[in-house]
């Protein structure tokens, strides 16, 4: 398993990072839900529509255990909970939930474990190496 980088100048003059490169993962594509229902039938003994019925209905668990304000955690995948952004007020009494909140935001931790020098090591991203994306080397 490999995650395909390229390299990519900051460009931003306020940064302290400015004119240095920095690697930055290059996407080899999409999957859809119809590929993967296909691979996990090839994997099981369900079939596609099954898969396709239990994400969608996934999704929609999701969807409303979110709206009542629970996080959702899926083992091995992660968690799920909503957040807000808002607009800063001096003095708690000033704040207007229409007026200062600004959107409702989906966050996801993926699942992942500490590990020696107190990284955290996600389970997606266990045994992953970086290359180079094809055609491009500096």
């Amino acid at each position: 398993m490999a995650v395909h980088i390229k390299l990519i100048r900051n460009n931003i003059k306020r940064s302290s990072g400015y004119g240095k490169y920095y690697a930055k993962a290059v996407s080899q594509g999409d999957v859809t839900l119809k590929e993967i229902a296909e691979e996990a039938c090839r994997n099981s003994s369900c079939s596609e529509g099954t898969v396709v019925m239990v994400v969608t209905e996934l999704q929609e668990i999701l969807k409303q255990r979110l709206s009542e304000g629970q996080t959702v955690i899926l083992p091995g995948i992660g968690r799920f909970s909503l957040r807000v952004e808002s607009i800063g007020v001096d003095k708690p009494e000033d704040f207007n939930i229409g007026r200062h909140i600004t959107r409702v935001i989906c966050g996801f931790l993926p699942a992942g474990r500490r590990i020696q020098g107190g990284h955290i090591l996600y389970d997606f991203c266990e045994g992953v190496k970086a290359v180079w994306q094809k055609g491009f080397k500096p």
